[in-house]
């Protein structure tokens, strides 16, 4: 069935054979965009190209000048800065998923983030929106005695799962969409909201087609397979 939708929605849409596309998206969600994109790529042509970074670091090379079509970070606040900076319309912004945040490792559960012992990776809380989520998690009262762990900071989320699957720590609080293996669930309640926005930079025929299909149902529930809940 959504095989048979995709080929409708590419079919009406014009053909942009040739054109490129220069992304810059934020980590957490690269691997699920190529995915969505796939499909894409396949039916007209278009030529993408990724830039891949923590959604801050992203944001500063835009403000600077970096020339990227569209920006998928993993926050609102990072969009709305380059919407107001560059003096984008604020009607080419979007929600597009809402992270989740899973524990990897700790055989015992969550309550591992009590263990001092135990080492933990996040991504930067500086520049990495999991990251800030991360420390909301390691603050709460009852992870108090695990205050004095060894906790390394990733560039991105991308670097803290390496660390973790190399074996350099013990854990690591990563996005669920990054599917670390045999991953605890982290209440989504324990952190803010992490509302995954995107930005238009720069509208062209093959952006605006390359739009049609990321707003498909299609589109939505693959995002939505991949480990995210759907914008509130």
């Amino acid at each position: 069935m959504r095989i048979c939708v995709l080929l409708l929605i590419l079919l009406a849409a014009p053909v942009s054979a040739g054109e490129s596309i220069r992304i810059a998206v934020a980590s957490n969600f690269k691997p699920t965009l190529e995915k969505i994109t796939d499909p894409f790529l396949a039916n007209t042509g278009i030529v993408i190209t990724y830039s891949v970074a923590a959604t801050g670091v992203l944001a500063t090379q835009i403000l600077h000048g970096a020339q990227y079509d569209i920006y998928f970070a993993a926050d609102k606040e990072m969009p709305q800065r380059v919407v107001s900076e560059k003096g984008l319309p604020s009607s080419d912004t979007f929600c597009y998923a809402r992270g989740k945040l899973v524990l990897a490792g700790g055989a015992g559960g969550l309550s591992a983030i009590a263990n001092p012992q135990l080492s933990m990776a996040i991504a930067n809380p500086a520049t990495a929106p999991y990251g800030r989520a991360a420390m909301e998690v390691l603050a709460r009262p009852e992870f108090t005695a695990g205050e004095g762990r060894k906790l390394v900071r990733g560039n991105s989320v991308a670097q803290a799962f390496q660390f973790w699957q190399s074996g350099a720590v013990n854990m690591a609080l990563l996005p669920k969409a990054l599917q670390p293996i045999d991953a605890t669930d982290v209440p989504l309640d324990w952190y803010q909201p992490i509302e995954q926005f995107a930005v238009v930079l720069k509208h062209s025929a093959a952006v605006d087609e390359y739009l049609q299909w990321l707003r498909s149902d299609t589109v939505r529930n693959m995002i939505t397979d991949a480990g995210y809940a759907p914008c509130s």
